[in-house]
């Protein structure tokens, strides 16, 4: 292998795990939220994430949110989110509650249950890591069925 086909195969290798992640975090969470295990999470911290978004709507910020839940051995779990919101925000106080959902038998895989089970979110998540390992692994000069070709080339 040369050189020259060592440098073109790296984004590919990457790329295809890039969508293989993908594919892996969209079902998880859907399979979360049929499987997975409820529990209230303890919020144990809310911190905004550098300035205001560079976005068409104004005062957006994202919040790293810090969670906490105790198995029914005692166990205890720590787990993280991110969320994008508004300029106000409540401050972790070590009372605040919310609804997560985990595997039984791995619970270090948790989030919380308004990110898991079916929705328009996690089908597309999938369907892009779909998208990308497909493009990515395509044989160089076949042209598919459907009459169009996606250029490759760095």
């Amino acid at each position: 292998m040369g050189k020259i086909e060592r440098h073109k195969l790296l984004p590919r290798i990457l790329i295809t795990l890039l969508g293989a992640a993908m594919m892996l975090w969209g079902a998880t969470n859907t399979i979360l939220g049929w499987v997975g295990e409820p529990a209230a999470a303890v919020l144990t911290s809310i911190s905004r994430q550098g300035g205001e978004r560079n976005e068409v709507t104004p005062n957006r910020y994202t919040y790293s949110i810090g969670y906490t839940f105790t198995l029914p051995g005692g166990k205890r779990v720590d787990g993280f989110t991110t969320r994008v919101g508004g300029p106000v925000f409540i401050k972790a106080d070590g009372k605040s509650t919310i609804p997560v959902r985990y595997f039984k038998t791995a619970p270090f895989i948790n989030a919380l249950e308004e990110d898991t089970g079916p929705s328009l979110k996690q089908v597309l998540i999938t369907l892009t890591g779909a998208f990308l390992i497909i493009v990515m692994n395509q044989e160089k000069g076949k042209g598919n069925k459907s009459g169009f070709t996606i250029r490759r080339g760095w």
